[in-house]
């Protein structure tokens, strides 16, 4: 896979999906993206005595902390997020750092600029109930609004937590009261018992007034919405993140609590007029969705009819990538495209069928299979004693694993047509320069290949060229390559972008957290033919080198800019500023565009770039960040959209139509020229979690969940499930075609799965 880390070419970050579900929901809600604001080239470095202090804050060294506080740190140094050390000691729960930060004046109320979260609600976040006391005694704010999480999450201990500061209002602590009788919540009920708040009743809806709120609710502008359902108690909204709904408990016939999220309806002659949902202050309106018209349904039924016609076409850019090899990450031109190769659309690992064969690969990686001819190729780091891991599922961790094993870092050769291992190679045995995440692996970045040579790369590990006889032909060291979490460095994720062959170059995009850079070796020898230092924290994204005309231009993707540069010598040609804080996605060409996406919440663009563009490329609507006009016109960008762009698979271009599957199953169709919207339909897998990207053959469309699970959908301006074939394994890589074969990789095995062919009985019936 391309490298999962958060990009395990698939896997891209899965890792993170935000601290937390409701985290996440508010960021859609209320934290749009014009109130985000990413630190810049402007934002003065770190002082080395500012990070030792977080270091220290981090660890829980309790002498640290003093010796840099007595040196003369300031105790609210920020980073460039505005963390400071008492948010990376609530995080972790090292109490006795906290109050001594506290003591020594630590801002309890400071707001990150990205998650606009306090220490406290880290804090909260990672249970760590007696820094949720001392925060708040301190005079962090939030009491009431974690007094009523506490209760609407049945947490007693947060709630004796809360309580134990004294610091919530007696309005609050008698609406809690009320809200956990309501819920007879047996194990809150306690905790409310000898304090004095004036006893409070709560009116509850009749069933006939719940339903009326049954329905979808929508923002004016179109660009979210929810959708809410009658329960016995109360009302469940799903948010349409994939974390599942939230139920909000009434606190009146109109009112409806979760936490510190609150519903208020409007009602006129018995109908649902405007939803209001509200926030610590923040407030956002929905309207009702009205129900269709016959008018209108027959109008949408006429479009579907028309949209039936529009089947998928193979165009000679989609035949032009399409070979019985698949060299690289998502194959040749990173297009994930095999027309021609006849894979199969039915088959279940389950049961065994149409499963030509399963070969078990030692260790654990996420890289992606890779085929050239009759052979195949694979990474993994294997230890004895390591730990193994691997987390499914939408999950908002952002932990690294703990492993201090030694590891062998090696590359397979295998038949492709009967799995059986023709060599493997030992690239290095030591212990991991880094940590990696629940979702990743020390082996993330997929194998490239011309034919001639197979490069492994392992990032921090190093970079190996074979011939493919499996003889060593050179190797070398790139460095420590650390890629984590953005907002934190301690948390350490894996490196996860996969090294590209073009003609006799291999280019390698290193976005870390200090130093990143993309660099341009010499294939045969190695030899550095440039590098170009990238102003980029960490990225999953593999680049593209893709010649427009006599111009071959690396094209690559990040936070800080997508960008295009010539191939030949490193010069920059265009860049675009501004994308997702964590960006995994790998560009994409196809049509005489550029496709660029990422989707880490709220940031989450689709634009398609002409490559003629020049210089700095604005998007249209996009207000600058230091004064002038909004740009109205955008030269350059063919089309955009503000949201709709996936976390993890890369979107793919295949026919007239681009198709996004965003990491809850979500696949979204819109017409590639263009950029108009076609269909939004969901797709229906156990685990509804999805990191390997898309790839396509024949017509058909392959959406692998985390479950294994593969869904292969018809290609088209019409959304058609052909087949869901069960998987019963963990799949974090995107999967390969060649000759008539589908190649999985799980997290313990390597699997190819064919039509069975008839066999004829020679003798005669």
């Amino acid at each position: 896979m391309q490298a999962t880390t958060p990009n395990s070419g698939t896997r891209r970050p899965a890792l993170f999906y935000s601290p937390s579900s409701w985290i996440l929901s508010l960021l859609v809600f209320f934290g749009f993206p014009g109130s985000i604001s990413s630190p810049k080239a402007q934002q003065p470095p770190a002082s080395a005595a500012a990070e030792s202090l977080w270091n220290a804050a981090r660890s829980g060294d309790l002498a640290a902390v003093t010796r840099e506080l007595d040196t003369g740190v300031d105790v609210n140094a920020a980073t460039a997020y505005q963390s400071t050390a008492l948010s990376f000691a609530s995080d972790r729960g090292h109490l006795a750092v906290v109050e001594l930060l506290l003591a020594r004046g630590a801002d309890p109320n400071i707001k990150d600029t990205f998650y606009k979260t306090t220490p406290l609600t880290w804090a909260q976040y990672g249970k760590h109930f007696e820094v949720v006391t001392a925060l708040l005694r301190s005079g962090a704010e939030g009491a009431d609004r974690l007094l009523l999480e506490a209760v609407s999450d049945t947490d007693a201990k947060l709630l004796a937590a809360v309580l134990k500061s004294g610091r919530a209002s007696m309005e609050t602590l008698s609406l809690a009261a009320a809200l956990a009788e309501l819920k007879e919540a047996e194990e809150l009920l306690p905790c409310f018992e000898g304090l004095q708040f004036p006893k409070r009743s709560l009116e509850r809806p009749t069933l006939d007034q719940l339903n009326r709120y049954e329905g979808t609710y929508a923002l004016q502008d179109g660009t979210s919405s929810l959708t809410i359902r009658a329960r016995e108690k109360g009302i469940d909204v799903d948010f349409g993140n994939g974390a599942g709904g939230q139920f909000f408990y009434p606190i009146g016939t109109t009112s409806f609590l979760n936490g510190g999220q609150q519903l208020d309806f409007e009602v006129a002659e018995g109908m649902v007029t405007r939803l209001v949902m509200s926030r610590e202050g923040g407030k956002v309106e929905f309207s009702p969705s009205a129900p269709e018209s016959k008018e209108a349904s027959e109008e949408k039924s006429l479009e579907a009819d028309a949209a039936e016609k529009l089947v998928h076409v193979s165009r000679q850019s989609d035949l032009d990538v399409s070979s019985v090899h698949w060299p690289g990450f998502r194959g040749s031109g990173s297009r994930g495209i095999a027309d021609g190769q006849n894979p199969p659309s039915s088959w279940d690992l389950i049961e065994g069928k149409n499963v030509a064969w399963r070969s078990r690969i030692e260790g654990l990686g996420n890289s992606c299979p890779v085929v050239w001819g009759d052979f195949l190729y694979i990474t993994s780091a294997s230890s004895v004693d390591g730990n193994r891991s691997v987390e499914i599922g939408q999950t908002g961790a952002v932990d690294s694993i703990v492993d201090d094993s030694v590891y062998d870092f090696r590359l397979y050769c295998l038949n492709k047509k009967s799995g059986e291992i023709v060599w493997q190679r030992n690239c290095k045995t030591v212990k991991p320069v880094g940590k990696r995440h629940s979702k990743s692996s020390h082996a993330n970045p997929t194998v490239a290949t011309d034919g001639h040579h197979v490069v492994a790369s392992f990032g921090s590990e190093g970079l190996y060229v074979y011939d493919v006889s499996g003889q060593l032909i050179w190797s070398r060291d790139l460095g420590v390559l650390d890629s984590g979490w953005f907002y934190d460095a301690s948390y350490q994720w894996g490196f996860g972008s996969s090294p590209v062959i073009f003609g006799d170059s291999l280019f390698l995009q290193c976005d870390i957290q200090k130093g990143s850079f993309v660099v341009c070796l010499n294939l045969k020898t190695g030899q550095e033919r440039w590098r170009m230092a990238r102003e980029e924290i960490p990225t999953w994204s593999t680049p593209v080198v893709h010649s427009f005309g006599d111009l071959p231009m690396l094209i690559t993707h990040g936070t800080r800019a997508a960008r295009g540069y010539d191939a030949r010598d490193g010069r920059l040609l265009w860049w675009l500023k501004d994308h997702s804080e964590i960006v995994v996605p790998t560009p994409n060409v196809a049509h005489d565009l550029i496709y660029l996406a990422s989707g880490y919440a709220p940031i989450q663009p689709i634009i398609a770039v002409r490559p003629e563009a020049r210089g700095e490329l604005q998007l249209p609507g996009r207000a600058p960040k230091e004064g002038g006009e909004v740009v109205t016109s955008a030269p350059g960008i063919a089309w955009s959209h503000q949201r709709g762009g996936p976390y993890m698979p890369t979107p793919i271009l295949y026919g007239d139509f681009l198709y996004a599957c965003s990491n809850n199953g979500v696949v979204t169709c819109y017409r590639a020229k263009t950029g108009e919207q076609i269909y939004k339909k969901r797709l229906n897998a156990e685990v509804q979690s999805f990191t390997a990207s898309p790839v396509a053959a024949d017509g058909r469309l392959y959406f692998t969940a985390e479950d294994g699970c593969v869904l292969v959908v018809k290609a088209g301006g019409a959304f058609e499930l052909i087949s869901k074939n069960p998987g019963g394994t963990k799949v974090l890589a995107t999967p390969a075609i060649s000759d008539g074969m589908f190649f999985l990789r799980t997290t313990e095995e390597l699997i190819a799965v064919r039509e069975a062919r008839a066999v004829t009985n020679p003798e005669g019936p």
